[in-house]
């Protein structure tokens, strides 16, 4: 009988395999891949299976979504398969409601591990907020969102003149994480991963720093 780990178990889980469909490997016109890219990042062992196929958006041992932050990133899909079920029966499916997190993704260079799961998403994830390895300053040239919230509530699309990502700074003058209110246009982006000079100060009545906003930027092709 297969093993029945969660998430709440370890301290995080590991993909088993990393797999991409859409954007460069689906452009008729160039290129057309019969089957996602993958890319193994575990082996399970002889009583589970990874596989490399596109799994429905419910299975029970993987998740889908998409991210954010680069010309071509809205074009991927994103799918991470398991070694075994990152659900309990205790696992509630998501309600869908704004600002409901499903689950936790952390970023280690290129790896991402799961570090928490909520509740049962049945579609595709989005983004609702980056947390920061370190507090960083209004200056700061590198975006350090290491912790990605998922959730599962339809993002609304941003107007071209609306935040795509907003920031608010803490007591002690840092900035420690920000949020995703939209998601842009399909002609633009939301250029988190190319933060330097973007920032844009949104200042109170009393001339202080409320927080600062991150605007669209037309693609490039």
């Amino acid at each position: 009988m297969e093993s029945f780990y969660t998430i709440n178990q370890r301290r995080s889980l590991t993909p088993c395999v990393w797999l991409e469909r859409g954007g460069f490997f689906n452009m008729p016109k160039y290129y057309k891949s019969l089957s996602p890219f993958a890319q193994r990042r575990h082996i399970c062992s002889s009583y589970s299976s990874c596989p490399l196929t596109w799994l429905p958006t419910n299975d029970v041992k993987s998740l889908t979504f998409k991210l954010i932050g680069t010309d071509d990133m809205r074009d991927y899909e994103f799918q991470a398969h398991f070694c075994n079920r990152i659900y309990e029966a205790r696992h509630r499916y998501c309600t869908m409601e704004e600002g409901e997190i499903a689950f936790e993704l952390r970023q280690i260079g290129t790896w991402l591990m799961v570090d928490r799961i909520n509740c049962r998403c049945l579609g595709i994830a989005d983004v609702e907020r980056y947390g920061y390895s370190k507090g960083v300053q209004f200056g700061d040239r590198v975006f350090r969102g290491n912790y990605i919230h998922m959730t599962c509530a339809t993002k609304p699309q941003c107007k071209v003149d609306d935040f795509c990502y907003i920031e608010t700074p803490s007591t002690d003058g840092y900035i420690y994480g920000g949020r995703v209110p939209c998601i842009c246009p399909k002609q633009y982006h939301c250029p988190i991963y190319f933060i330097r000079d973007k920032r844009i100060p949104q200042i109170n009545d009393d001339g202080r720093v409320i927080s600062y906003g991150i605007k669209c930027k037309r693609r490039n092709y």
